[in-house]
């Protein structure tokens, strides 16, 4: 048996609706399920969801101060009032300013634009940044993506006489700044239809508002489709649009910033949702991380090729260097993580002298990956004795009450459930560990700290095609809220297996249904090769695409997670496959384990090999079976004793192959114990030669059935002269012990050593009493 990485979880779905959705849009049975899950049981609802491209936005005056916003603006631009864009210094806030700046220069407004530097300036407006504003001249300030929060900018600029237009999307507080508009769909009081806007979605929205249809660029869509993305805000309903018509402008060709950012990320290939979140947005948010948000501005500003370049080619720059870093921390956090896990923290709190903070975020994140339980990465600066930290979260978990429940050791804090910053004194991380680590303790149980997949439906080799694929690829583009569809494939046999890749760190498997294959691929389960026998029966979890190679298209999972849910047994019966193979299992937690001792010094083995005892104890999941047992109820007794053993290697060692050669038959011995009868008294060696060229038995058969009239008392063997015994005891050949036991190692023989592996398996089943029915399924 071979555990999953995770808990699969299946959702559970209406079938009814699955059933009457796909019968009136005509659609596979599994795309129909798909849509019920995300809540679009209603046919229209379900084909407007399909046929996005074919919607329309939403009236953006309907946003509650929208009318006054546009009002204003388009006031300033008529007198010619330097305006200043008040942007954030993440992919959102770059893609919002852009957005922004680039409209209001399209109608001839003076814009200029302020982004604040995370190390200098922290997030958000700030009273500097409105000083400045005053003293270039400024006259109306525009937010985006920022500001809700921020009460002191707001009323300075009042003070000053500037006029204060905030455009955001964060929770609002109770008491909100006091600016003279606010554009904000998640204001209780705002009755616009759609409250999951990102800031670049709500700064698109004004500029629809204020620009007239001749002059729109559809370029302002891509770029609100980036910060869309990378914000990772609900892909459904008004920002599903802008995602399609921002990704079909995109691939179309769009600003040359993004053309540059595009040949970056994914040079000449399409772009996705997937492209934009892990290639795109993390170029735009590097700039923000290692150096300062301009440059990224920058870049979607220009209409230089060249220059274009350029800049991508700083923020690629900027972004190898935060991935370095980002390595760097996270192997530092690592070493201190194994160990607070080994001591069973249920929740980690690291930390390094001068951590770079505008990336230990992500650091956490790969540690949240690894371990999968709250993690707190600070970066303590030895000058100030302030240690700076972001933290991460799991399911179950509220790392922002978690960081409550600690609040006696810090300074300040700030975030939600799945993230958080904090600042404390150097001198209080051991209490603060402490503390949050018995708040996990409190809230999460052992099962919390296994991840969930949540699993779309369990699908059949045979019902996967390219077309089905295709359908559901209807649904993209995929992200929060309308996640890429994950299925699990029901355990199948596997027609092939092995590991790809340079350092053979991927695993390529091909699944074998009753009229299909299904080939897979799983990105970093190279290692799980040494833990799947070809005649396991594997259950995957994944997500399906069209491999497409040589003009051939076919249905392709790639894998996010596996299991076997039967004994497992592997036929290391060549000495040499065993030789080559004994290496892979030293680090793993496996027992080596031999019936004789002379097998132990045959292959050199250590101490730790263990001897088979009658009632010996194995802690481990994993048994080396390195030879024969003497009598096949060793076997069973040693199995029934560890029922928690569920793999087994079997080598089944033996020095000599007996099952070729034949048993002897009582006509074999009448002939020998007449001769024996004949000639009283011989030498044992010299005869046993002569016997084994007159009649051409083996040698070992002719001691063999010596060694059972020995034992039956029917010859005296003393000094290798056999004489035989006048008159013996009667007694059947069987119940001789050396008969018994010949014929047992010889039945034992043909079973282990050469009989198919599926018989084996079969052995070890029945006496396991391994039911496949009573397996755990989520």
């Amino acid at each position: 048996m071979l555990k999953s990485n995770n808990h699969w979880t299946i959702k559970k779905i209406d079938e009814e609706k699955v059933q009457r959705l796909s019968e009136s849009l005509h659609i596979s049975v599994i795309t129909a399920r798909l849509l019920v899950a995300r809540g679009l049981e209603d046919p229209e609802a379900a084909r407007k969801f399909l046929h996005c491209d074919e919607t329309t936005f939403y009236d953006s005056l309907k946003m509650k101060g929208m009318h006054a916003a546009s009002e204003r603006i388009c006031q300033a631009i008529d007198r010619g009032e330097p305006i200043r864009i008040f942007g954030d210094y993440d992919a959102d806030g770059v893609t919002s300013t852009a957005i922004l700046v680039r409209a209001l220069r399209a109608l001839g407004a003076q814009v200029s634009s302020y982004i604040p530097n995370r190390f200098k300036n922290g997030y958000g407006p700030n009273v500097e940044a409105v000083e400045q504003a005053r003293k270039d001249h400024i006259r109306l300030i525009v937010t985006v993506d920022s500001g809700i929060a921020a009460r002191e900018p707001a009323e300075l600029a009042k003070k000053l006489g500037i006029d204060y237009i905030i455009t955001d999307h964060h929770e609002p507080p109770a008491h909100l700044p006091d600016a003279d508009t606010i554009l904000n769909p998640k204001q209780t009081d705002c009755m616009y239809p759609f409250k999951g806007l990102s800031g670049a979605g709500v700064a698109l929205k004004l500029v629809q508002a204020i620009c007239p249809p001749n002059l729109f660029d559809e370029n302002w869509v891509a770029l609100a489709a980036i910060g869309t993305i990378a914000d990772l805000v609900p892909l459904i309903a008004e920002n599903r649009l802008i995602a399609v018509k921002g990704l079909k402008r995109i691939n179309e060709g769009s600003l040359v910033g993004i053309d540059a950012l595009k040949t970056k990320a994914s040079g000449a290939g399409p772009v996705d949702s997937e492209v934009i979140g892990f290639q795109v947005a993390p170029r735009i948010n590097a700039a923000g991380r290692m150096d300062d948000a301009q440059i990224a501005l920058d870049l979607l500003l220009t209409d230089d090729t060249e220059e274009a370049a350029m800049f991508a080619e700083q923020l690629e720059r900027l972004n190898q260097e935060r991935r370095a870093i980002v390595e760097q921390i996270a192997k530092e956090a690592d070493e201190q993580a194994a160990g607070y896990v080994e001591r069973g923290d249920k929740a980690l709190v690291l930390a390094g002298m001068n951590w770079h903070q505008g990336v230990i975020g992500i650091a956490a994140s790969k540690i949240v990956n690894k371990y999968y339980r709250p993690v707190i990465i600070l970066s303590v600066d030895p000058e100030t004795g302030l240690a700076k930290g972001s933290g991460r979260s799991i399911e179950g978990f509220n790392l922002y009450q978690g960081l409550v429940d600690s609040a006696d050791a810090l300074i300040q804090f700030g975030g939600h459930q799945m993230a958080a910053g904090l600042t404390l004194a150097s001198s209080k991380i051991d209490q603060f560990r402490e503390t949050f680590v018995a708040a996990a303790e409190h809230a999460l149980d052992p099962e919390d700290l296994v991840p969930q997949l949540i699993c779309d439906g369990i699908s059949k080799v045979d019902d996967l095609s390219v077309e089905l694929i295709e359908e559901i690829a209807k649904l993209s583009p995929f992200g929060t809220d309308n996640p890429r569809p994950i299925f699990q494939i029901e355990k199948t046999p596997i027609s092939k297996i092995g590991a790809v890749g340079r350092d053979s760190s991927h695993l390529k498997m091909t699944f074998k249904g009753e009229q299909k294959e299904l080939d897979a691929i799983g990105f970093g389960f190279g290692k799980w090769m040494n833990m799947i026998s070809p005649d396991d029966e594997v259950a995957a979890v994944g997500e399906l695409s069209i491999n497409e190679w040589n003009g051939f298209r076919k249905p392709q999972l790639m894998i996010r997670d596996l299991r076997v849910e039967d004994v497992q047994v592997y036929d290391w019966r060549s000495e040499k496959m065993f030789a080559e193979k004994m290496s892979l299992l030293l680090d793993d937690s496996v027992t080596f384990l031999a019936f004789h001792q002379e097998t132990i010094d045959h292959f050199q083995l250590g101490a730790d090999t263990l001897l088979f005892e009658s009632g010996i104890s194995i802690s481990d999941n994993a048994l080396v079976l390195l030879d024969l047992p003497d009598t096949e109820d060793q076997l069973v007794q040693l199995i029934q004793k560890n029922r928690h053993i569920n793999r087994f290697y079997c080598v089944f060692y033996h020095s000599q192959d007996h099952y070729f050669s034949a048993f002897p038959d009582r006509e074999h011995f009448v002939w020998y114990y007449a001769l024996i009868r004949q000639r009283h008294s011989f030498d044992l060696a010299s005869m046993t030669r002569q016997i084994s060229g007159y009649k051409g038995w083996t040698e070992h058969a002719i001691s063999f059935m010596t060694q059972v009239f020995f034992d039956l008392g029917f010859v005296k063997i003393d000094k290798g002269i056999l004489t035989d015994v006048p008159a013996p005891e009667k007694v059947p050949l069987t119940t001789s012990t050396v008969y018994q036991h010949e014929k047992k190692m010889r039945e034992i023989e043909a079973l282990f050593c050469y009989s198919p592996m599926a018989t084996i398996k079969e052995w070890f089943r029945r006496h396991l009493s391994v039911d496949t029915n009573l397996v755990e399924r989520s």
